[in-house]
């Protein structure tokens, strides 16, 4: 009886180590059935135990067993990083898979995709002799490994085609997108497309790359975008972030203050939003509250100006504030050109006001941090 994924990982390896060699391969045979393609995609916690017993279990095995369970979980959509670090290491692995392709044949290529031989797409991926067309192929056959492979090959000229074509698939794959921002062939084009999708401590890199109008250029692209970004995520309701966790990646430099505003006007977390201004601008979060009682937009605009928000995320954010608020929000068009035309003088009026703190009172207690205030249109009904 195959021990189960769902006990303890330590359990199944104990039990494992028991097994003679041909019983460790028939378990791998037994595991390696229950997953495919055409079955359903186990639970991240599944992935992570079958891939430390995946792992455990290849460098034991003679040669062409290793080749056949590497290339068998190579064609699985799996996230198996420890199997995956055994076959990179494994030369003798390597090496067997490379004799059985003497030249890097786009052909060749094309079949091994529509096989699912990842293992081998990778491999040849890494080779210093592809050709152009051969490198046109594995941007298109070879899965998320091998396109990352090919992208950090520094060997291989990428045609526009194949270099295009990885730019389409680097849209949810932050180290593809990583080495693209670096390869000798982006161009402008490139560039733009890029600038949709990467987050923005990358955008400094891929604008070192161009010039002047090409930045300005890429940069609208970019910012146009937000608003479509925004309501996908509000549509899908994917973001998973807490407040406190995108506050502390602002502060170590794993997300900017803009990634992490979009954020916040995409799930309508309004005081994280303030408090995060705040805490950048060095205001008290007691007047930022006040001033969101208030009602009015000035304040925020001046903040979000200071600290060089976009104008489009800025736009989103006074639309949080208005669903708080349950009021209608302006003209995004007429919030635009108030925007734009904000001068510094503007900016310093309104923080100095907004930074003026309100009169104490002996016979006023503190009070600790202060909910979200309701509009004073809200009657509250009692039972």
């Amino acid at each position: 009886m195959l021990p189960s994924l769902e006990n303890p990982v330590e359990q199944v390896l104990a039990a494992v180590e028991q097994l003679p060699p041909a019983a460790q391969q028939a378990l791998v045979t037994g595991i390696l059935g229950q997953f495919g393609p055409d079955r359903p995609r186990p639970s991240p916690k599944a992935q992570e135990r079958l891939d430390r017993i995946v792992a455990h279990l290849l460098p034991p095995m003679p040669i062409d067993k290793r080749v056949y369970f590497a290339r068998a979980f190579g064609a699985l959509d799996l996230d198996l990083p420890r199997t995956f670090a055994v076959i990179d290491k494994d030369a003798e692995l390597v090496a067997e898979i490379s004799l059985g392709h003497a030249t890097p044949d786009a052909a060749v290529i094309t079949n091994l995709g529509k096989q699912r031989r990842f293992i081998d797409t990778r491999i040849m991926a890494e080779r210093e002799d592809l050709t152009p067309e051969a490198a046109d192929a594995l941007a298109d056959a070879g899965d998320a490994r091998t396109v990352r492979t090919l992208a950090s090959n520094r060997y291989v000229t990428l045609s526009r085609k194949a270099f295009s074509r990885l730019v389409t698939r680097a849209s949810h794959d932050l180290p593809l997108q990583i080495q693209l921002c670096n390869r000798p062939e982006l161009e402008a084009e490139d560039a733009r497309r890029l600038a949709l999708v990467v987050p923005d401590h990358l955008k400094a890199t891929l604008y070192e790359r161009l010039d002047h109008e090409a930045v300005k250029e890429a940069q609208r692209i970019a910012s146009e975008a937000i608003p479509d970004k925004i309501r996908r995520m509000r549509l899908h309701q994917d973001c998973k972030d807490s407040a406190n966790d995108l506050r502390r990646d602002v502060k170590t430099g794993a997300r900017s203050l803009a990634e992490a505003m979009t954020v916040f006007a995409a799930t309508d977390q309004v005081i994280p939003a303030v408090e995060l201004l705040g805490e950048t601008l060095g205001i008290d979060r007691a007047l930022l509250i006040a001033a969101l009682a208030r009602g009015k937009i000035e304040p925020f605009e001046a903040m979000s100006k200071a600290v060089a928000l976009d104008e489009n995320i800025f736009v989103s954010l006074v639309s949080s504030f208005c669903r708080r608020w349950r009021r209608t929000p302006p003209d995004p068009r007429a919030l635009l050109r108030r925007y734009r035309t904000l001068t510094d003088k503007q900016i310093d009026i309104e923080l100095a006001a907004l930074r003026q703190a309100p009169k104490s009172s002996s016979f006023v207690r503190p009070v600790a941090a202060m909910p979200m205030p309701l509009p004073p249109t809200v009657a509250v009904s009692v039972d």
